[in-house]
């Protein structure tokens, strides 16, 4: 039975280079038993060649035909998708900041109406209610920013990745 190994998984990528270079090729060029490879060709099992024994896979793997290299793809392809989760936290901050700015100058406005004479209560209660939304967005915007603290993202993450 063919086990499934997931597309950006350096377990594909180790698997893909054994295809061409084949097992005791693979050994001879990280010093590892055959078992090693194994594991590492195995999403289910825990380990990866070092960053030397990688190069020197992705290299047997080129001079042997192949037209890129597996390991480093694999590595850039999870690279790439780490970086674009960050990307988007540094985004969504960037909009609530945005809504902090926009809230919060509707709400002074709208207060700087209640002191000229006259204000009536209609104006009072608009310049309460776009003060309760610049509060709404400013909570939001904290909640924001503490998520970009060491510890504070998802499973100890440090990049800002709560709340997306």
């Amino acid at each position: 039975m063919t086990k499934v190994r997931a597309p950006l998984s350096f377990s594909r990528a180790i698997t893909t280079v054994v295809g061409v270079v084949g097992w005791a090729d693979a050994g001879r060029i990280t010093g590892r038993a055959n078992r090693t490879l194994r594991h590492w060709s195995e999403s289910d099992r825990k380990g990866t060649p070092t960053l030397d024994q990688a190069i020197a896979l992705d290299r047997a793997f080129i001079e042997s035909g192949g037209d890129y290299a597996p390991i480093l793809e694999s590595y850039a392809r999870q690279l790439n998708v780490t970086l674009a989760a960050s990307m988007a936290c540094h985004a969504a901050l960037g909009e609530d900041i945005a809504a902090v700015s926009r809230e919060t100058a509707d709400a002074i406005g709208a207060s700087i109406k209640i002191i000229q004479p006259g204000a009536s209560p209609t104006a009072v209660h608009r310049a309460i209610a776009e003060t309760e939304e610049a509060g709404v967005r400013l909570t939001r915007l904290l909640g924001r920013l503490r998520s970009f603290l060491p510890g504070m993202g998802p499973a100890g993450d440090s990049r800002g990745m709560a709340n997306g």
